[in-house]
């Protein structure tokens, strides 16, 4: 029975690597990707950035000079904004308002794209009888939203690459 099983788990991990499946977050990207210098982005954005590039096995150059692609982030904005109010006068709906303008070069200062900007917007219902549990669901979509700016941002800089090839 033993031998039955590990036959079955070898099996479906063959089968599972065969159809390209990837853990979720791995990502695949050209050679140079593999090394990224980044300047003038928020903090937040600045770990989703390197979490995304940890887990390509790609790295955050040290100076522009080392890097395949520099990302210079040229205004980041997130702002929160209320969209409805209560009958007792506080916010029942929330919206956040997240704007990236930013450009691509290579490791020479020459411009891979003319700059490029990201927009996103989230609403949330702002219950007040459990703001802890509210502040805290803020904070996740907060999250949520760098981390697809971040992963915009791989996916650009794949293109911005892409272009300066042909």
């Amino acid at each position: 029975m033993k031998k039955i099983n590990r036959f079955m788990l070898i099996a479906v991990l063959c089968f599972t690597t065969a159809c390209g499946y990837h853990l979720r977050g791995s990502i695949d990207l050209p050679v140079e990707l593999k090394s990224i210098y980044m300047f003038g982005m928020s903090a937040s954005l600045n770990g989703e950035m390197k979490s995304l590039l940890r887990a390509a096995d790609s790295k955050v150059a040290a100076s522009p000079n080392q890097a395949g692609v520099v990302i210079k982030v040229l205004k980041e904005d997130m702002r929160r904004r209320v969209t409805s109010v209560g009958q007792t006068g506080k916010s029942s709906e929330m919206e956040l308002n997240y704007y990236l303008r930013f450009q691509f070069y290579d490791n020479q200062e020459n411009p891979l794209l003319e700059e490029q900007t990201i927009e996103m917007s989230r609403e949330f219902f702002n219950d007040q009888t459990v703001i802890l549990a509210k502040e805290n669901e803020e904070v996740i979509i907060l999250k949520e939203m760098y981390r697809q700016a971040a992963r915009t941002l791989l996916s650009r800089a794949e293109v911005a690459i892409g272009t300066k090839k042909k």
